[in-house]
């Protein structure tokens, strides 16, 4: 049986690792506790998203993004911003 030889890591855990993937994993999965809407998640990518149909579903969305913000805080994964989308739909039905 091969294994790698051991090796000191200063911080992080090294790229291309299983451990990586399933700690990202592990980290990612505690978006559902502080998201009340809906969410999708595949890879790095999340997205959550509200039907907004008064000001208090706003604020809702607006929580959310709070709660989003300040868990990115604590588990120090940095959102990118340029990613941020809104799309607004109108639907009136005469």
């Amino acid at each position: 049986m091969f294994f790698s030889e051991w090796r000191d890591v200063a911080s992080g855990v090294p790229q291309g690792s299983v451990l990586g993937l399933l700690l990202f994993i592990i980290d990612i999965n505690d978006i559902d506790d502080c998201v009340a809407g809906r969410i999708l998640k595949f890879a790095d990518y999340t997205k959550i998203y509200h039907t907004v149909y008064s000001e208090e579903d706003g604020r809702a969305l607006q929580f959310d993004l709070c709660n989003l913000v300040e868990l990115s805080k604590e588990w120090q994964m940095l959102l990118m911003p340029i990613n941020v989308e809104l799309s607004i739909w109108d639907i009136t039905i005469n």
